[in-house]
């Protein structure tokens, strides 16, 4: 190849296909491919195959015909497209539990064929816990489809580890990041009768719902003048018509709220009218809490769990607060404080937002996400964090 061949080639734009969900649902995970798939980068063209398994929360996990035929369809487009556009990477976000883990394994090992870079991004964190013990015919699988990617990327280094436990070449910590949305709504804050506590967030037990509840039942019995609005659709009809009957039971049905589905700006608005966040998740997937940062966005101090990369978002005792995971008394104890001391929650919730500014922005996200296709395109080797 002559220099100007040379030179040219080395002027093309990288091309990335990214293979993920974008919404419906709208989970973190899904919101947050989106971000990168609808980005412009100067040296970087995306292209896209969309996985679409579950378009409802209540789908997701759940065993059904139609999601064996698009399985075949993302591996039979994710195939055309890489041969078409001779894509340079891959970008991979790898489930975390025995159906995904499996899904994974049937399209990575038809991709893989390929020998472009792999990138595994780690949206949903647990895989080296759940697949730690599989052994013959289901590990050799397993290597052939997930060891030894080019990288992997990790939303915090408190997460479980994934990255090496396939043997990435490099790995990286690489948090999440949104626009920014918090001037759009500054001035559209709602007066209350009483401090609202929001949660945002799959409406399902490990997420803690039920903890809140209760720690709902203990601000109650203190006295505690408070509404709780839940945003986020129900994980299955059965936990829906329990935690309504636990309501009902408790006395609770004028203190807690359920407020459905909420994007964009219903969303948005949500946050601006809200004066607490609690989000007591132990969600085993659980790799980031998008929703903490949302918060903070919005100059909430945030109540959440020493759980995966939560500790990484919220400073305890800065930001907000850090209580151990199934502790609905901790909960309870660190609402009651920011209940009875309004001051404290505005200090609390500016440091939120300017750690937002400084560490979560979009910018910072696409920025770091860009860092590293371009160290596996050119062959960078050692480990590391951005």
């Amino acid at each position: 190849m002559t220099k100007d061949k040379v030179a040219k080639e080395l002027r093309k734009p990288i091309r990335l296909l990214i293979i993920g969900q974008t919404p419906p649902p709208f989970a973190g995970q899904m919101l947050s491919i989106e971000t990168l798939v609808n980005a412009k980068y100067p040296d970087i063209e995306i292209y896209h195959t969309r996985m679409n398994y579950s378009q409802t929360i209540g789908e997701i996990g759940r065993v059904k015909l139609k999601k064996l035929f698009h399985l075949f369809r993302v591996i039979v487009e994710s195939a055309y497209k890489i041969l078409k556009y001779r894509i340079d990477v891959i970008y991979y976000p790898p489930g975390a539990d025995t159906i995904p883990i499996i899904r994974d394994i049937a399209t990575l090992i038809v991709l893989r064929r390929f020998r472009r870079k792999l990138i595994l991004v780690f949206h949903a964190s647990g895989l080296s816990e759940k697949a730690s013990s599989w052994r013959g015919a289901a590990l050799w699988f397993l290597k052939n489809a997930f060891f030894y990617p080019d990288a992997a990327i990790q939303k915090s280094a408190l997460n479980p580890p994934d990255g090496a436990f396939v043997k990435a070449k490099a790995i990286y910590s690489i948090p999440n990041g949104w626009p920014d949305q918090f001037e759009k709504f500054r001035d559209r804050k709602l007066e209350h009768p009483v401090p609202v506590i929001l949660f945002v967030g799959i409406v399902r037990e490990d997420k803690g719902i039920d903890i809140l509840i209760e720690a709902a039942r203990l601000l109650k019995e203190q006295g505690k003048a408070f509404l709780i609005n839940i945003v986020g659709e129900f994980s299955s009809e059965n936990y829906r018509q329990r935690l309504f009957q636990e309501l009902s039971e408790s006395g609770l049905t004028e203190h807690v709220k359920f407020c459905g589905r909420k994007v964009g700006d219903e969303k948005w608005l949500h946050y601006r009218n809200a004066d607490l966040f609690c989000f007591p998740s132990y969600y085993a997937a659980e790799s980031f809490g998008n929703v903490a940062v949302e918060a903070m966005m919005f100059e909430l101090p945030v109540v959440t769990t020493r759980w995966r990369g939560l500790p990484d978002i919220v400073e305890d005792g800065e930001t907000g607060f850090l209580v151990e995971i199934q502790n609905a008394q901790l909960v309870a104890d660190r609402l009651a404080l920011l209940l009875d001391d309004k001051a404290l929650g505005l200090r609390m919730g500016r440091k939120g937002r300017e750690r937002y500014l400084k560490n979560f922005t979009v910018n910072r996200y696409l920025k770091d996400t860009r860092t590293v296709v371009l160290d596996v395109v050119s062959g960078r080797r050692d480990a590391c964090t951005v």
